[in-house]
């Protein structure tokens, strides 16, 4: 056959014809791709520069005042909030956008000495974060001769001295008094004193912390009680006038702590007071309840 009669006639080929086709579909498809992915490319540039532009704006930095937790109790100082921040480093260059900020918050008030558990956090777009907090109670003031008071929670963990010594001095006297302790603290603050003594006698105040007053109790004396196979804390309760309680052991699991409780204020409204009651029945004697 003369091919030079039909020049085209290669072309009429069928599959030289689809592999033409399938070349030009390809060479779309492929073009179609690279746009889109060139079009990616450019909204995430635009995205990220827009986002720098964004986090570094003063409404998406964290800062103090766009940071709500509960609400403090007195003895918990102003600049709380400040002062958690700037030990913690989080009042330098961290962003509501961090994803990790709800746990470096969570972290960074536990690490004070007022903070007994962060319950919840939250973050708050623009406006910031809002923190839940359980926060530590002084119950009592460890009374060491020479060397001050130290306020102690129910744990018996150190508390600062800030808010009794500076803030309200005349507090102190609404709390009672630890005293026969001749340990120091072994740690921090918002760490345990490390005294058993001052333990048991913290979960004592505890127990009684509604109540103090009212009875009028100003000292607990708690010590070491020789038993046959070693030794236990016993503590004992004074009042203002030198009334003595004898308590006993005290257990923080012990049922008998609420009826002792119970039969304290008893004797107290029975006679009005425990500074009244009849000399043959002081001491007042708990421990055998």
């Amino acid at each position: 056959m003369n091919y030079e009669r039909y020049p085209n006639q290669s072309l009429q080929n069928p599959l030289t014809r689809n592999m033409k086709q399938f070349n030009d579909q390809h060479k779309l498809f492929f073009g179609v791709i690279l746009v889109a992915l060139l079009f990616t490319g450019f909204c995430l540039t635009g995205w990220f520069f827009a986002r720098n532009q964004i986090i570094r704006r003063p409404e998406y930095r964290l800062s103090a005042d766009r940071i709500l937790i509960t609400v403090p109790p007195p003895w918990v100082p102003e600049n709380f909030v400040p002062e958690v921040l700037q030990s913690s480093g989080l009042d330098t260059s961290t962003t509501l956008f961090d994803n990790t900020l709800p746990q470096k918050l969570s972290q960074a008030f536990l690490a004070s000495p007022w903070v007994e558990e962060v319950r919840q956090v939250q973050i708050r777009y623009p406006a910031g974060a809002e923190v839940q907090l359980v926060y530590r109670v002084p119950v009592a003031l460890v009374e060491m001769v020479s060397q001050g008071l130290y306020p102690v929670d129910r744990n018996g963990i150190l508390l600062p001295t800030d808010y009794f010594i500076s803030v309200a001095p005349e507090k102190k006297e609404n709390y009672l008094r630890i005293t026969g302790i001749r340990s120091m603290p072994l740690g921090v603050t918002g760490t345990l004193w490390g005294d058993p003594l001052v333990h048991t006698a913290a979960q004592l105040a505890g127990l009684l912390e509604d109540v103090t007053q009212k009875l009028g109790l100003v000292k607990i004396i708690p010590s070491h009680e020789a038993t046959p196979t070693g030794h236990r804390i016993t503590c004992r309760l004074q009042t203002n006038s030198k009334t003595e309680v004898l308590w006993g052991r005290f257990e923080p699991n012990d049922p008998k702590n609420s009826s002792k409780k119970k039969h304290l204020l008893e004797i107290a409204e029975l006679y009005h007071s425990l500074d009244n009651v009849p000399a043959q029945f002081q001491p007042i004697d708990l421990s055998k309840d």
